[in-house]
């Protein structure tokens, strides 16, 4: 598994793709380059990527550090592996775990934000953290500064509170480096640290997006406290609405920057949360009798928006009526203009009316899996591309 996982080419729904098709990572790892051909959407570079890593010492080397880490790894498909993860579209092929995952870890909740917050925002997250602990959640964040950090101090404050901490870089670093201690108190019995980055990758920008799929994924619903239109939380937000899974905001200040982003999914449908009550009882289903209720209130609460109304963080819907073509630059590509070299490499292989899936746009451009994936999920920010069911893209 790890020798596939890390071949070239292959990302996790590259790694799903394959192993249905040959029956187990082994199998893939040993398939002639001819037969790996075989397979849709696998090219030379996929295949030649699979047959150098079959003869590569670095899955060997993977298990000594992992040793020397005191770090455990989880492998889909084993009886351990999260459950609510490995029922996502595209889940990590090995989880890295520092800790102790639990089965009770199932019913837990991600709480996300900016990392420039206020003290009313890191206030708000401490408090949720706190209160869905006690609830009997486990709380998940990515042990970033501001919002994530007071979430997971939060549920740390409860007793016999657990905090799961989703890394965007391997697991023998700690980033932050000021949330060391914070992450030794986590990993000590009280939850665990997560990455699906192999030992040594180099804390990236490009990592994070990945990092924030797997928040999404291990989680029954997002919470997000604090953060800008064009934030990571709402990348995570993004992601827990193409799980399926609930989508929670926490209203701010009008004028704040900050307050946006919550502010904006609040508008398209999420869950507006004044306390952990309004979190609860919107899970109530889920969670009872499994957590602690709290005795019913009679706050009036806004009304929920049709189903059939804009969906979470999708594209700005709105036409422009006119007789003759109009000559001026699409909206879309003046957003483009300041694309770095790979954001554009990946924006041109878009199209407008041809879908194009994850696995044919790494193949076109050379990227590994996931710097398109990370690419793709800047492009959905800034409204330059949509998704559409089944992990396809068009430009937008």
């Amino acid at each position: 598994m790890l020798r596939l996982s890390h071949a070239t080419g292959v990302g996790p729904v590259t790694f799903r793709k394959l192993v249905r098709v040959f029956g187990s990572p082994a199998a893939v790892i040993s398939a002639p380059r001819a037969r790996l051909l075989e397979v849709p959407d696998i090219g030379e570079r996929t295949a030649n990527g699979i047959q150098e890593a079959a003869r590569d010492a670095w899955a060997e080397r993977e298990l000594e550090h992992a040793a020397k880490f005191g770090v455990s790894l989880l492998c889909l498909g084993e009886p351990n592996y999260p459950k609510t993860l490995e029922h996502t579209y595209d889940p990590p092929p090995i989880l890295y775990v520092k800790g102790e995952l639990r089965e009770t870890d199932a019913l837990s909740i991600a709480i996300v934000g900016t990392r420039h917050c206020s003290h009313y925002g890191r206030a708000q997250a401490e408090k949720l953290g706190a209160g869905l602990a006690l609830a009997g959640f486990s709380v998940v964040s990515g042990l970033a500064r501001g919002i994530d950090t007071a979430a997971h101090a939060g549920a740390l404050s409860a007793n016999n509170g657990r905090t799961l901490c989703v890394l965007g870089n391997s697991l023998d670093t700690v980033y932050p480096a000021d949330n060391k201690k914070l992450l030794e108190r986590i990993v000590d019995g009280r939850g665990a640290a997560i990455s699906e980055l192999p030992f040594f990758t180099p804390t990236s920008a490009e990592n994070f997006p990945r990092r924030n799929r797997v928040i999404a994924g291990l989680t029954l619903g997002t919470v997000v406290v604090e953060g800008a239109e064009s934030s990571g939380a709402l990348i995570t937000a993004r992601f827990a609405v193409d799980m399926d899974r609930e989508v929670f905001a926490v209203p701010g200040p009008v004028e704040s920057p900050n307050s946006r982003g919550p502010h904006r999914l609040i508008k398209a449908g999420a869950k507006l949360v004044e306390d952990v009550g309004d979190i609860l009882a919107e899970l109530k289903e889920i969670a009872t009798p499994l957590v602690k209720m709290p005795a019913p209130d009679e706050r009036l609460r806004l009304a929920k928006k049709p189903k059939d109304e804009t969906p979470l963080l999708d594209s700005e819907i709105g036409t422009l009526s006119a007789t003759a073509p109009d000559a001026r630059p699409a909206v879309s590509e003046l957003r483009a203009v300041q694309l770095n070299p790979r954001e554009r490499a990946v924006f041109e292989l878009l199209d407008a009316a041809n879908p194009r899936g994850v696995d044919q746009l790494i193949e076109a451009s050379g990227l590994k899996a996931h710097e398109v994936l990370a690419t793709l999920m800047v492009l959905e920010v800034r409204r330059l591309c949509r998704q559409l069911p089944g992990k396809r893209f068009v430009k937008a």
